[in-house]
């Protein structure tokens, strides 16, 4: 019995934990894919105040500070520049402003969704044998965050592609996409599993 509660309690730190680090994961990206719209608008009105640097294309803001959309996202790295010193590739860096907005804001909804997961499994965990976990909104949860983790890399290469179709190089990896996928994949059957569990509640409640 004191080995249970022991056990129920550091369940209960580590949810709250993870419920943090969610949130606080959470409000960081959507304060990236904040700035990213921003930073895209900007370029959209007005193409011309940006200085192009290869890799990225920059606005210096009275000395204060930079505006950049950078030519990386996730395992890829995008030139914004047919070739060195050249002009701006407009294209590819209307395109990769928009998949960065994009990727990031498609992060957040996952963090959002995995944040508010762990809130319902914190609530769970203090009502006791009481309550039961195979609840409609888990299985939800988890198919939407899976799907946004496979959705991001596929944004970014598509962007890739976009990119090398308007003549700019680039560089492309497989290892942080690759685990994105995998875990949204492990995400989807996660919630097939609840599925399933919540059709066995269901059974049990009607035999009651």
């Amino acid at each position: 019995m004191a080995t249970t509660k022991k056990l129920s309690f550091g369940l209960d730190k580590a949810g709250g934990a993870a419920l943090i680090l969610a949130r606080i994961g959470a409000a960081l990206l959507w304060i990236i894919a904040a700035l990213a719209a921003v930073v895209w608008v900007v370029f959209l009105i007005s193409p011309r105040s940006f200085a192009a640097n290869f890799g990225s294309v920059d606005l210096n803001v009275g000395g204060a500070f930079t505006l950049s959309i950078k030519g990386d996202l996730l395992d890829y790295s995008y030139n914004l520049q047919n070739f060195h010193d050249g002009p701006v590739n407009m294209v590819a860096t209307i395109s990769t402003g928009l998949a960065r907005m994009v990727v990031y804001a498609l992060l957040a909804l996952a963090f959002s969704e995995m944040a508010a997961l762990c809130k319902d499994l914190t609530v769970w965990l203090a009502d006791g044998r009481d309550a039961t976990p195979f609840q409609g909104m888990v299985p939800d949860r988890l198919n939407r965050a899976g799907w946004y983790l496979i959705v991001a890399p596929i944004v970014g290469l598509v962007n890739f592609i976009v990119c090398f179709l308007a003549g700019t190089g680039g560089n492309w990896g497989l290892w942080m996409s690759g685990m994105m996928v995998m875990i949204g994949i492990i995400l989807l059957l996660i919630a097939r599993v609840f599925d399933y569990g919540m059709g066995l509640q269901r059974e049990v409640d009607g035999l009651l």
